[in-house]
């Protein structure tokens, strides 16, 4: 059975981004990182950082004076539910509603297109087979 970890704040987004892309890293890597978007404390970023650990999301390791944190959690998981949360709760289990959003917003590539259309053809191969 898989453990349900709480969800994520938008900050606490951003900082698992920042570990999903360098992966194991210091608290002090980490901060620099966010620095790039809005000023806060050192400290504030590792409290974040130990919370992150307390809701199952990363593991920390003591390496000399500093601690390094590594995800503990794969983001197509966390990925995955967050998104069945918003399909299920904001768009009330429909996603036509996405598919629509997403090609009138953007420039959609030629193999995001191909892959939306493989999609649909599965839908409709399944559906055809099922009673």
């Amino acid at each position: 059975m898989q453990k349900k970890h709480p969800g994520l704040s938008k900050t606490e987004w951003r900082l698992m981004n920042i570990c999903w892309r360098k992966g194991r890293v210091s608290a002090r890597v980490i901060y620099e990182e966010t620095l790039r978007e809005k000023a806060r404390g050192y400290q504030t970023v590792k409290t974040m950082l130990d919370r992150l650990v307390a809701k199952g999301y990363l593991r920390r390791e003591k390496f000399g004076p500093i601690w390094l944190y590594e995800p503990d959690v794969q983001r197509a998981a966390v990925a995955a539910r967050e998104i069945e949360s918003f399909v299920g709760t904001v768009l009330d289990n429909t996603v036509a509603p996405l598919f629509a959003y997403f090609t009138g917003k953007e420039k959609l590539s030629r193999e995001e297109l191909e892959e939306l259309r493989r999609l649909v053809e599965e839908q409709e191969d399944e559906r055809g087979r099922t009673p």
